[in-house]
């Protein structure tokens, strides 16, 4: 996924959506996913850091081209 330099959290989560709609539509796939069920139910992770201020810069966290951000289930209260 590619975003630009000094893009948000928030840029990041819009395309990761962006990309799994356009290749959910290539491969004929599920047509819809909650995303707000996913965001709700998982993190977004960097080198075991979760990524939780949706405004806070993706350098903030020392992120930088070619690394890798995961999902991590969020545990239950």
């Amino acid at each position: 996924v590619v975003v630009v330099q000094n893009a948000s959290v928030l840029d990041l989560k819009k395309a990761l959506r962006r990309h799994v709609q356009l290749r959910q539509a290539r491969q004929g796939g599920v047509q819809h996913l909650s995303w707000k069920y996913i965001w709700r139910t998982y993190h977004l992770t960097y080198a075991g850091e979760k990524l939780a201020d949706d405004r806070k810069k993706l350098r903030e966290y020392g992120i930088r081209n070619r690394d890798e951000v995961s999902f991590i289930k969020k545990l239950q209260k």
